[in-house]
């Protein structure tokens, strides 16, 4: 029989090499003894968990194991839980709040509002089955003034803030409609990219879309930096369009595609049971920090979170850099592992956090300076910023440095950076001094471990 060049079909020879190559692979992880199995599993992510069960029944019992899944949410989770709550077993938690398990595990958000932003906490509740963030808010406390001997015109105001959340209010909730469900909210989907849908919640009457950003959106341009989030002055290697006008986000592809470091809402009032206008909606965006930037460490002790006291702005937070050169930090670290006097080396220990330059960075803003912007920058707190050290109360010890204090007009307008001097009386507390506006105002270091416990 004659077969025609347009019927004929050349064989694939690879096509099923690779069907056979991936048959006898499962087969052959299916033969191993089960624990050997549950270690290699214990790898996975949940795709990859998914992928495996859908091979043959043998995986699929394996890959249903429930340990795999608490795993999985505990290393989303501070503190590992032992029960899986009001839901039936990890593995159905995990999918309830899946793929947003990213947002309690980074903790601190920070959001693009303008000229104000805001700061939240997030957290996974166990006992209520929820996911909830909130804005981290503080009061000023006592008005007690006090006088500096060294510099008797000057006021100083004290300054014992509450940082607390605000409870009342969550800017942050999401919970399953059914935790007694068997199946989760996205095994219900109909179709295989409604994952990507906006995730809608109510809280007083404010309707709040979140929506996922992507890690596909191209690299910033040094052009428009404020259409980036987070701003540049923040240490981030993920940047994310604000979704303001002019701005070019690309949507999320793939659920590999999708960016763990920031999210959105969408956000408008609901008037009547109606929607408003979408020109009415406001878009927030929100990033994460990165913990290297807040976590202090031996050689940058003040690094951190910081709520300062800006007079009639109130409180506001700011994100403390401390940065060495390098060459700086490779020698003290020499000088500590050389030397051979136990006081000395305490001291030289304790020395090499005074070193570096400190930057603090507005997390939270006012109408005048407003977030992602410089507060104040110290160039160098070490012995060549060194102003002295203070011998009068309330600073009697301090250490005094250079620095430069960031001021504006309303609207951030003519913004200059004025001589000023920064008391560095604790590792948990500064003091600022405005020397031309003969003020001096404290910042406190926020503990974040105890907000996330009340």
């Amino acid at each position: 029989m004659m077969v025609s060049p347009q019927s004929y079909q050349p064989l694939d020879l690879n096509d099923g090499l690779e069907q056979d190559r991936e048959k006898s692979t499962s087969l052959l992880l299916a033969k191993l003894p089960s624990e050997l199995i549950h270690v290699i599993l214990s790898h996975l992510s949940a795709p990859d968990l998914a992928c495996i069960g859908a091979t043959c029944r043998a995986l699929a019992a394996h890959t249903s194991n429930d340990l795999l899944w608490a795993n999985l949410i505990s290393t989303r989770l501070p503190n590992r839980i032992e029960t899986p709550g009001i839901f039936g077993s990890f593995r159905r938690l995990f999918l309830a709040f899946y793929p947003c398990w990213f947002i309690p595990e980074h903790k601190i958000w920070f959001a693009d509002d303008e000229p104000k932003g805001s700061l939240i906490l997030t957290r996974y509740d166990n006992r209520r089955g929820v996911i909830e963030g909130y804005e981290i808010v503080a009061e000023r406390g006592s008005s007690q003034f006090h006088f500096w001997k060294t510099e008797p015109t000057v006021l100083v105001q004290a300054f014992n803030p509450t940082v607390h959340l605000s409870l009342d209010a969550p800017a942050l909730f999401l919970k399953d409609p059914n935790p007694s469900s068997e199946s989760a909210p996205i095994q219900l989907l109909s179709r295989a990219n409604d994952w990507k849908r906006p995730l809608i919640y109510e809280a007083n009457r404010i309707y709040k879309p979140l929506s996922f950003c992507t890690t596909k959106d191209k690299q910033v341009s040094s052009t428009d930096p404020e259409h980036y989030w987070p701003p540049p002055l923040v240490p981030s290697k993920n940047r994310t369009p604000r979704s303001v006008k002019g701005s070019q986000s690309q949507s999320v592809g793939q659920i590999s595609d999708l960016s763990e470091k920031s999210f959105r809402f969408d956000r408008w009032q609901n008037y009547r049971g109606l929607f408003a206008g979408m020109s009415d909606m406001l878009i927030q965006t929100y990033s994460t920090l990165d913990p290297k930037c807040y976590v202090p460490t031996r050689e940058k002790p003040y690094q951190g979170i910081w709520v300062g006291d800006y007079s009639t702005h109130g409180c506001e937070f700011l994100l403390v850099l401390q940065n060495h050169a390098q060459d700086d930090i490779q020698r003290q670290q020499s000088e500590i592992q050389t030397n051979s006097h136990g006081g000395t080396t305490e001291a030289n220990s304790e020395s090499m956090g005074q070193q570096g330059q400190l930057k603090g960075i507005k997390l939270t803003g006012d109408m005048n300076v407003p977030r992602g912007q410089y507060s104040w920058v110290a160039d160098d707190i070490g012995p060549a910023g060194l102003v002295g050290v203070a011998e009068d109360e309330p600073f009697i010890g301090a250490r005094i440095v250079r620095c430069k204090g960031h001021v504006a007009g309303i609207g951030f307008q003519d913004d200059i950076f004025i001589d000023s001097q920064l008391i560095l009386v604790s590792t948990d507390l500064m003091a600022h001094y405005w020397k031309e506006m003969g003020h001096i105002s404290y910042f406190r270091r926020v503990d974040i471990d105890a907000l996330l416990h009340t």
